[in-house]
């Protein structure tokens, strides 16, 4: 085990874990912590608390209340400053990993790696139960869908275009001590390994979505054009291995048009209200039956994301069609 992977299962055991966060925070979504934040911020640190006051909120602790601090000084995970510990990147709990990502502080730039969003549950959760030999995730930013579902293949290859979300993701790898799983500097298909052409049972993505900025950039993570979606299609069929499934979260706007054009087997499922822009997952089996399914399911508190069932739901007529 290398001394990141101990230094990970020493974090996990002090307490930085999904039902660890829940306690503290009242949730373990990370989607929710930005929301859940300002009101823990009046809460004393304890022991139990220090990690997640430190890695998650984003907290500046004395010296004396840091577990770990040795070492999370000597992997430059922390600065000391005038007795006081201050956190590089947030390290956040999820599932069975660690997620290592950019403090919710971190100055707007065009490299910055996002805190998770619902959008990164609506994909991991979407894709099927069946365990892969092979699976690429494309624009696969810190590793989201990887760290929650790394039991869904015996090889993973994440791979994007910002370098730094890349380091970020092997980061959360190594921490989280899964050795099947790595991430390449790549856009779309230029700079994944060859080897996976026509090789991947799986294929992902989390599409970059444009939202209006008042400032004079956009991350990457939201720089698009109204190309890529078909652009991605191209390139993510070229890795796809025969009966293989690609599977999409997108602008539905974007998607449609494109799957619209597509052959095989294909299913839409938006889950966003009407009179707002809407939001979907699609899966496409590129050698499947020719047709394509278009449904609606909204949201609610118990099931609060998409996941596989609604493209099983929406291909029996279950769900609403999508007008």
């Amino acid at each position: 085990m290398t001394p990141l992977a101990q230094l990970g299962a020493r974090l996990r055991a002090a307490g930085l874990s999904p039902r660890g966060l829940a306690a503290w925070a009242g949730s373990e979504r990370l989607s929710a912590m930005p929301y859940l934040l300002p009101q823990l911020a009046r809460m004393p640190i304890t022991p139990a608390s220090a990690l997640f006051a430190l890695f998650v909120a984003g907290d500046d602790l004395p010296v004396e209340q840091a577990p770990e601090l040795d070492d999370l000084h000597r992997h430059e995970l922390v600065d000391l400053v005038d007795g006081r510990v201050h956190a590089r990147v947030a390290i956040l709990p999820l599932g069975p990993s660690l997620l290592v990502c950019d403090r919710l502080d971190t100055a707007d730039s065009l490299d910055i790696v996002c805190w998770p969003d619902d959008s990164s549950y609506h994909l991991a959760l979407s894709l099927p139960p069946e365990r892969y030999a092979n699976w690429l995730d494309l624009g696969c930013g810190s590793g989201f869908a990887a760290l929650l579902r790394p039991e869904l293949a015996h090889a993973i290859v994440g791979a994007d275009l910002n370098a730094r979300a890349v380091r970020y993701a092997e980061l959360g790898f190594e921490l989280s001590r899964i050795s099947h799983v790595r991430a390449v500097t790549a856009d779309l298909g230029d700079g994944v390994p060859s080897s996976l052409r026509n090789g991947c049972q799986l294929v992902t993505c989390n599409a970059p979505i444009p939202e209006p900025s008042g400032g004079p950039y956009r991350a990457r993570w939201r720089l698009t054009d109204e190309t890529f979606i078909e652009r991605m299609f191209m390139h993510a069929r070229t890795f796809l291995a025969p009966d293989g499934m690609i599977i999409v979260h997108a602008a539905l706007d974007a998607l449609e048009p494109v799957l619209e054009q597509l052959t095989g087997h294909r299913v839409v499922v938006a889950y966003t209200p009407d009179g707002v822009r809407g939001f979907a997952i699609a899966w496409w089996r590129p050698d499947g039956e020719d047709r394509l399914v278009r449904a609606r399911r909204m949201l609610a508190n118990p099931r609060p994301h998409l996941t596989y069932e609604d493209r099983l739901d929406a291909m029996t007529r279950s769900l609403a069609p999508l007008t």
